[in-house]
């Protein structure tokens, strides 16, 4: 008798589990694909032909408003920076126009995507998206990324750039100019990340 009470008893809490239980659906586009938070802060590690080593660093530096939107001023090392804000489409950026006095936004990083996706953006970079959730490995972790191949057509060269929702630029790999994907040039790892 004590057996079969025991038995009801274990069936009893499992079933009691199961129906508490929350079913969670994972919802991959709530996180930006770069995100934008004053006081963001990266620091990469680049690795030129295999030995020589630069730290670079990424910061959200403020924000400003345009055109009633709000942009964000993203800094590498401090020196350049680059007018941006994410979207529902994904990330985009401002470049001048022919005219110096013609500002235009562009989307870079199209977010959420699906694989095989193509676009062109304003710098002439022939996008594909390879693949939406691909591990990735850097000294930083481990991370699911969005993986972008890019063909810069000006620059002649092309790369692969791996974006993790909610982290943003995971690693970032350039490929030798006139060599296609044959030849590594640079590869630049995430470090570490403050994120607010």
């Amino acid at each position: 008798m004590k057996q079969i009470t025991n038995a009801l008893f274990v069936i009893f809490f499992l079933l009691l589990l199961i129906s508490c239980r929350k079913e969670y659906s994972p919802t991959p586009f709530q996180t930006q694909i770069f995100p934008l938070n004053v006081g963001n802060h990266w620091t990469f590690q680049t690795t030129i032909a295999d030995s020589t080593h630069t730290i670079h660093v990424n910061d959200v530096l403020k924000d400003t408003l345009i055109n009633q939107e709000q942009w964000f001023i993203l800094t590498y090392d401090t020196v350049i920076r680059t007018v941006c804000r994410n979207t529902a489409r994904g990330w985009w950026y401002i470049f001048e126009g022919k005219s110096p006095s013609v500002m235009k936004s562009d989307l870079f990083w199209k977010y959420p995507s699906t694989v095989n996706d193509q676009y062109l953006t304003a710098d002439s970079s022939y996008v594909t998206i390879v693949s939406v959730n691909e591990t990735v490995k850097v000294p930083a972790g481990i991370f699911n990324c969005y993986h972008y191949h890019m063909v810069h057509y000006k620059q002649g060269y092309e790369c692969e750039e791996y974006l993790a929702p909610g982290y943003g630029l995971v690693k970032h790999t350039v490929y030798a100019p006139g060599t296609g994907t044959s030849k590594i040039a640079e590869t630049t790892e995430l470090v570490s990340y403050k994120l607010y």
